[in-house]
Order: structure tokens, then sequence, then C-alpha cells
């Protein structure tokens, strides 16, 4: 996008937040949202999940809170997440994930390709059932979640290693 057209789109934005009003041509099934706009909501909803989780266990040091959370928000991790809960998933969810995972986006350093496009497409799943308030099934899937990402850090750092 060039320049200028973001400048004037974002001041279109900015018009649109203060007047309460929704851009033209924009659907309200969420199914149908920008896949992107999706995982923007859900990597938000993972992270703090994923910070509660980890304040609850009583961490004395915030930094070390920091650090895990870091290594749990990451691609790598929710790429492991993702690919687990391949079975669990409904059709629907398969292809908002599907788009997710197709959609054009920038592939940070610290990620492959297809660790990046598997986290972006469990943010967009997330992001999804909040959109469609799907409450007993984002529970569901951030249950599950956990669970995984419980079964990463076992995989990753072991219990044995550190006791």
């Amino acid at each position: 996008m060039k320049f200028a057209h973001l400048q004037a789109l974002k001041q279109k934005a900015y018009q649109a937040f203060l007047e309460n009003q929704v851009f033209e041509n924009f659907s309200k099934d969420p199914a149908a949202f920008d896949s992107l706009s999706l995982a923007f909501i859900g990597d938000a909803y993972y992270s703090l999940c994923m910070r509660k989780k980890l304040i609850t266990l009583g961490i004395p040091h915030v930094q070390v809170t920091h650090l895990l959370a870091a290594e749990f928000v990451s691609a790598k991790c929710q790429s492991f997440v993702y690919r687990h809960m391949q079975t669990m998933l409904t059709e629907m969810e398969k292809k908002v994930c599907l788009r997710a995972r197709n959609a054009h986006s920038q592939v940070p350093k610290s990620a492959s390709v297809q660790e990046y496009k598997e986290s972006t497409a469990l943010e967009a799943l997330l992001g999804y059932v909040i959109i469609a308030q799907q409450e007993k099934r984002k529970e569901e899937l951030m249950k599950q979640i956990m669970l995984y990402v419980q079964q990463y850090c076992e995989m990753i750092h072991g219990r044995s290693r550190h006791e």
C-alpha cells in the first residue's frame, strides 16, 4: 500500500471511529471478515489468556512471567498448538483457518513461513469465535490450547531437566 493511500485510509478510519460508522461494503458475517483482522483480535485474546494464566501461577518476578509469555505466544508455539488442534475444528473453522494461512503478510525472522502461517490461522480462529460471539466454543478452544501449550513446554523444557 502506498503511503498516501495509507494516510487517506487512516483518516477515513479516524472519522469512522469518531462517528461510530462502519466502512462501506463491510460484512457483519464473522466468516467474511478479513483473515488478518480476525488474527489481530485472536492474537490479543490469546496473549491476554496466556498472561492471565501465568500471573495466577504466582511467579515471583514479572521478568520471568514476561519471558514465558513471549515463548508461549510465539509463532513456534502457536504453530505446534495449531497442528495438534486440527481434528477438533468444525468445517467453518477449518475454512477460516485456511483463509488465514493463505493471507499475505510479513513473516518475522524468528519463525519459519509455515510456523507463521499456522500461528496466524490459530489467531484467526480465536478472532472468529470471538467476533461470532461463540463464548462456549471460545472457552473450549482456549482450554485445549492451554493443554497443548503445556505439552509444548514439556517437549521443549521437560520436568526432569530442571528439578
